[in-house]
Formats: structure tokens, C-alpha cells, sequence
């Protein structure tokens, strides 16, 4: 009787007990993905969520294919964050083969006709590095807390910082700084070149060596572009990390030429939109 009585007394304090929530799980096909998504979550204060980015880049970015493995976790997960296919043109038959599972979430953050519109000249594949570039990282951001919501991921927006403010403060500082620098700058890739060149004075002083697109290589414009960059006295380099460069390219810089060291895909744990633009230009800044 005594034991009974113990078990009913248990099982009414566990009808009484709030059902354990689940923590749950956002996978990402790009760890700037992940990073943006953190971002978000981490301003409206809901930490328990965890972000898993389901591919491991190694060496040069441009130059990877995600495995079979990693390419059955990217299908499978339960909710996807898929960035614009010119970042991952794999992400494509990723994302076709999660449309067949009704029961999986995909948020899809591709870059539109106003986006693109920012900087008509460029390249797709360049403008796909959104971390670069500030209003198109807004824009997505603004677009991937729509979906939250949607998806009932994100119940409501709690912070009112605004994004386009903070574009707009880097994009000045940025632009204040290239103003007033007289020599040209040699980029590995053009990731960063359509943002340069439209803060730029004269779009002929930025210069990259190599395109954005998967498998990309030195083209003969780029590499002219370069010689003629050449013809200054001195230049600047910036270089970045897991770029490959051909050696008989990199060769070409001088003993007096300037080299900047950064690492254009870092995802950094801050709350600050843009810190890699904030770095380059501070690095920019200490050799003008």
C-alpha cells in the first residue's frame, strides 16, 4: 500500500513538471551562415539554440566539393540554412533533394535583383561573399529573421539595432580611408574588389588577381591589370588566407611593396557586423 501511495505521489509530480524542451538544432551549409544566424539569436537573447555548420572547408574555398557524407548530413538535416547558390554552387541539388522531405525546413538566403543592383559591374560570385558587403548582409540578415519567425524558430524581434546604420558607418570609414591613399592595392581575389572599387577614387587602383567562381583561376585581364598596377612605384597587397595564388604571380611583388595579411572568410565571435572590413581598414589605415 505504502509503495502505492509513493508512485501516485511521483507520477502527479512529474503531470505537474513543464515538458523539457528540446534544444534545438540549425544546421548551415556555410559557416558565415552559421555566424549570421548567431548573430541574430545571441540580439534577441535566445541562447538555447545550438548552430552546427555541416561542412569542413579546408585550403581554398573556391576549390571545395563537400564529401558524400557531408552532402547525406546537408539533405538530411532538420532545419537548413542555405546561402546564394553562387557561394555553394552545390547547394543546389542540396536543396532539391530536401524539397521531396515535407517534414524538413530549408531557409533559403539567396541574393536578389536589388542586392545585385548595388553593384551592377560585379560578379555574382564575388557579391556572394555577403559578409563583405554591408547592405547586402543587412539585406539578408533582415531576410533570414523573417524566415525565423516564420518558421516559429524566432518568436519575436527584441532588438532594434540597426544594421543599415552600421553598413553605412563602415562603408564611410572605409571610403574616407581609400580616399586618401595614393597607391594602388592588389587583391588575391575579387572578393572584396566591387566594394573597393565603388569606395574608391579611381576603380583602376583595385585590382584582383583571381575571380570568386568555383575553380577559379588568374585570367590574362586580371593579370594585365596587375602589370599595369606595376607600373607604380610601390603597391599594396593584400593578401588572404587559403587564397592560392600561382607562385609565378606572387613573385611579382617587389621588396618595397606593402602587404596587408587577412583572412577575408574568418567568422569571428562578436556582435560587431563587420569586423573584417573593420580590420582591413585599420590595417589600411596604419600603412597609408
Amino acid at each position: 500500500m505504502r509503495n502505492i501511495l509513493k508512485l501516485a505521489i511521483f507520477t502527479s509530480l512529474i503531470n505537474y513538471l513543464p515538458a523539457l524542451k528540446a534544444e534545438t538544432i540549425i544546421s548551415c551549409s556555410h559557416p558565415q551562415l552559421c555566424a549570421l544566424a548567431q548573430t541574430i539569436f545571441t540580439e534577441n537573447r535566445m541562447l538555447d539554440t545550438k548552430f552546427q555548420n555541416l561542412v569542413a572547408i579546408a585550403g581554398d574555398p573556391h576549390e571545395y566539393e563537400p564529401s558524400s557524407a557531408e552532402v547525406k548530413n546537408l539533405i538530411k538535416a532538420d532545419i537548413l540554412i542555405a546561402g546564394p547558390a553562387e557561394l555553394n554552387p552545390w547547394v543546389k541539388k542540396v536543396n532539391y533533394q530536401r524539397s521531396k522531405i515535407v517534414s524538413l525546413k530549408t531557409l533559403n538566403l539567396p541574393i536578389d535583383k536589388n542586392e545585385y543592383a548595388l553593384y551592377p559591374k560585379a560578379t555574382h560570385e564575388a557579391l556572394s561573399h555577403f559578409w563583405l558587403y554591408p547592405r547586402i548582409y543587412c539585406a539578408l540578415k533582415t531576410k533570414l529573421e523573417e524566415q525565423l519567425v516564420a518558421a516559429n524558430l524566432l518568436v519575436e524581434l527584441k532588438n532594434k539595432k540597426s544594421c543599415t546604420a552600421e553598413a553605412l558607418k563602415i562603408e564611410n570609414s572605409l571610403q574616407e580611408t581609400l580616399l586618401s591613399l595614393k597607391l594602388p592595392v592588389v587583391l588575391t581575389h575579387d572578393a572584396l574588389l566591387p566594394l573597393l572599387e565603388n569606395l574608391s577614387r579611381n576603380s583602376a587602383n583595385v585590382v584582383a588577381i583571381k575571380g570568386s567562381g568555383h575553380h577559379s583561376e588568374a585570367s590574362a585581364m586580371s593579370v594585365k591589370k596587375l602589370y599595369d598596377a606595376l607600373r607604380k612605384p610601390q603597391v599594396i597587397w593584400v593578401e588572404e588566407k587559403g587564397i592560392h595564388i600561382p607562385q609565378n604571380i606572387m613573385s611579382k611583388k617587389r621588396k618595397n611593396d606593402l602587404t596587408i595579411s587577412i583572412d577575408t572568410a574568418a567568422t569571428l565571435e562578436t556582435l560587431t557586423y563587420f569586423p573584417i572590413l573593420n580590420e582591413l581598414n585599420d590595417k589600411i589605415k596604419a600603412i597609408r
